[in-house]
């Protein structure tokens, strides 16, 4: 059994991997840092980097679930502090959340998209647990909304669908950089036109 390189366990060297890569790639940007880049700064091989990862788009992949638990994390304590707050309010919160997250990580989730071959068997993003979790999550307060009589009845689980495909990354992407808006103004508009109308 070959002992791993420069004496770090596998975990340790996963670490390493993504920690060394998700810093390049905040410093110089996801297409811009190669993976010989990634190996050499993590003091490895690249043939022990094309081992664990065979492109970016599955280091990004990891990457992103690492993020995503620490986001759902995020969330999970807004829900939990906030219960003091309006539904409203904490809708807004959650989807604002939800824009900043999907902005911030647009150049990760566009490396994904290039890298995902047609031909894999992998459930799309409707199944994925990203998309179960924020869905059981916009649909509760949907629920929560409705039993309190603070909007009129809805189908909570087609409006919590609906609210996460808008925001898909290429909307985001589309809405900054062809439209000219900010992050901000987009969770503005959001709220806006989806949210506030509801309560009213």
């Amino acid at each position: 059994m070959t002992a791993p390189e420069n004496g770090r366990t596998k975990q340790a060297l996963s670490k390493a991997i993504l920690h060394t890569a998700n810093h390049l790639f905040t410093e110089h940007g996801v297409e811009s840092v190669s993976m010989h880049q990634i190996a050499k700064s993590v003091g490895i091989g690249q043939g022990t980097l094309y081992r664990r990862y065979s492109n970016k788009g599955e280091l990004c992949m990891d990457m992103m679930k690492e993020n995503f638990e620490n986001f759902i994390m995020e969330i999970d304590n807004i829900l939990k502090e906030g219960t003091n707050l309006s539904v409203q309010e904490r809708l807004s919160i959650v989807m604002r959340k939800i824009i900043a997250f999907i902005d911030h990580k647009s150049e990760w989730l566009g490396v994904l998209q290039t890298f995902k071959k047609v031909e894999d068997d992998k459930p799309d993003f409707f199944q994925s647990p990203p998309y179960v979790y924020l869905h059981n999550a916009i649909s509760e307060l949907f629920r929560e909304a409705i039993e309190t009589g603070q909007i009129r009845s809805v189908d909570p689980a087609y409006a919590a669908h609906s609210f996460i495909s808008i925001l898909s990354p290429h909307t985001i992407k589309h809405l900054k950089f062809a439209m000219g808006y900010t992050c901000e103004e987009i969770q503005d508009r959001f709220c806006l036109t989806f949210i506030d109308p509801l309560f009213r």
